[in-house]
């Protein structure tokens, strides 16, 4: 096995198994001052996830708890997971925010009647 494969390998497994990366809230708060990028993510994010809200809750409450619980593990899991794919290929921190940032508003878009 090629050595930076296992490198690349360990680093995922130590992602995963000590959450090392997941941004506190000191950290993001950082990061929303400094990139800007970052912060017009986070606005979007934020007027997309009312959106989404508002177009769920008329359904039965099933479809929202869902929804609600999958952006809550996203928040505290896969966006940091998501992030730090990018960071690993080169991607300044606040790019690979704002990107996944973006790819989540476009998720949750996707639930707006």
């Amino acid at each position: 096995m090629p050595c930076e494969l296992v490198v690349c390998m360990l680093v995922c497994f130590l992602m995963t198994a000590s959450g090392a990366f997941a941004l506190s809230d000191s950290e993001y708060k950082a990061l929303l001052q400094s990139s800007p990028e970052y912060r017009q993510a986070e606005t979007e994010l934020a007027a997309a996830w009312k959106h989404a809200y508002q177009s769920v809750k008329s359904v039965e409450g099933m479809a929202y708890r869902e929804l609600r619980d999958n952006q809550r593990d996203w928040l505290a899991t896969a966006r940091d997971e998501e992030a730090q794919g990018y960071i690993a290929r080169g991607m300044d921190r606040g790019q690979a925010y704002a990107r996944v940032t973006r790819d989540r508003t476009a998720y949750l878009n996707s639930f707006v009647r």
